[in-house]
């Protein structure tokens, strides 16, 4: 995935996010963190971090992007990305 910028309220959005589904405080997150392997995330609790995304920062993300949702750094880049497609149709 291509490194996209993400404001630092946006960034700060999706770790608050990502620490609640995983039921973790948002400071124990780290960027080299995997959420399967370092936070025991199944695949329902990545399908729930999709879901909150799109609901809470009122983007759309296609399913087939969800194997890409691994770290913070994905999940920065994946909402990165498609909120900056969601301003351009806007």
């Amino acid at each position: 995935m291509s490194e996209t910028t993400i404001s630092e309220e946006l960034r700060e959005n999706v770790r608050s996010i990502v620490a609640d589904v995983l039921e973790v405080e948002p400071a124990e997150l780290t960027d080299n963190g995997s959420f399967g392997e370092d936070y025991d995330a199944d695949s329902l609790l990545i399908i729930e971090m999709f879901a909150r995304f799109e609901r809470n920062l009122g983007i759309k993300i296609p399913q087939g992007d969800l194997v890409e949702l691994d770290n913070l750094p994905a999940a920065y880049a994946l909402v990165a990305q498609h909120s900056a497609q969601e301003q351009v149709s806007a």
